[in-house]
């Protein structure tokens, strides 16, 4: 061998000593974002190709690339989140002819109501990004009759697989927020006609009902007003729709559900659906019930 492919062979046997190879954790978990990619990107071209461009996905934030999937020590345990976690079309009220937009992923953050968050950032609570292990989320779409869009989004649910510790953090972090936010008054700047004029909106929250279903549960009630420009002079009133945030935890598991205010469900079929959620929980979480 010549000297100078010698000094070639010694150097890249010297580099490759100082790359930093990924955990094998790290790669499955790249390997799994990747297909989920590539499956929402195919999922969108195959509702494109029916319904035209009616639907969009985005990425959803994930935890940043540090944050580790715990192993449990306590013998062998369920980790990611079997279909029948989700709720059944069957088992929401008055849907029909819906069909199923699902998801799964790694080390996500928790969403919430994402006004109330903003609300709570004014109002000096502290931002607890809550990261979870493993997720799943569904969307049920059922067939418009009004023209505007081929279908629409009746009920999203997210269920998430979190520490102990950051679950209590949540549902802690939640109560802060409505505590923070029973009323929210906002200001912000409308650009019309080449002038810039401040509109008024206010937003309030409300726990509708608390400990209905699993371990923890919360039933939140957010309503918006109408908002107003400085020289109208009218009353902020309630607008519709008033949105319903189900939150319920079981064990080790979380599911958000928010319905279509369209579907016209009231406090005690919400009550029911988180119920009825957090049974469909109850095999899959650990401690399982």
């Amino acid at each position: 061998m010549r000297d100078d492919d010698l000094a070639f062979v010694e150097r890249v046997h010297r580099d490759l000593r100082d790359v930093r190879w990924p955990e094998p954790q790290e790669i499955r978990s790249r390997a799994r974002r990747r297909s989920r990619r590539t499956v929402a990107l195919a999922t969108v071209a195959v509702l494109a190709a029916v319904t035209g461009p009616a639907y969009a996905l985005t990425e959803r934030a994930s935890a940043p690339p540090d944050v580790a999937l715990p192993a449990s020590t306590q013998g062998p345990v369920r980790m990611d989140i079997p279909l029948d976690s989700l709720l059944a079309v069957t088992e929401v009220p008055v849907m029909k002819d819906a069909v199923q937009l699902g998801d799964a992923g790694l080390g996500e953050v928790v969403r919430l109501d994402p006004t109330l968050q903003r609300c709570g950032d004014d109002r000096g609570v502290p931002t607890v990004p809550a990261y979870s292990r493993y997720s799943r989320s569904q969307t049920l779409l059922s067939p418009t009759r009004d023209g505007r869009a081929p279908v629409r989004a009746e009920l999203s649910q997210d269920v998430y697989r979190l520490d102990p510790l950051v679950s209590a953090r949540l549902f802690t972090h939640l109560r802060a927020l409505l505590d923070a936010c029973p009323e929210w008054h906002v200001v912000e700047n409308v650009v019309a006609a080449g002038e810039t004029t401040p509109n008024e909106s206010k937003h309030a929250w409300e726990t509708a009902a608390s400990n209905f279903a699993g371990d923890e549960s919360v039933l939140v009630r957010h309503v918006p007003f109408a908002p107003r420009g400085p020289a109208a002079g009218r009353t902020l009133q309630r607008s519709t729709p008033v949105g319903m945030t189900v939150v319920v935890r079981v064990g080790d598991l979380v599911t958000v559900l928010v319905p279509d205010p369209g579907l016209g469900l009231g406090d005690a079929d919400l009550e029911a659906l988180g119920r009825t959620a957090a049974q469909r929980l109850c095999p899959a979480a650990n401690p399982a019930c």
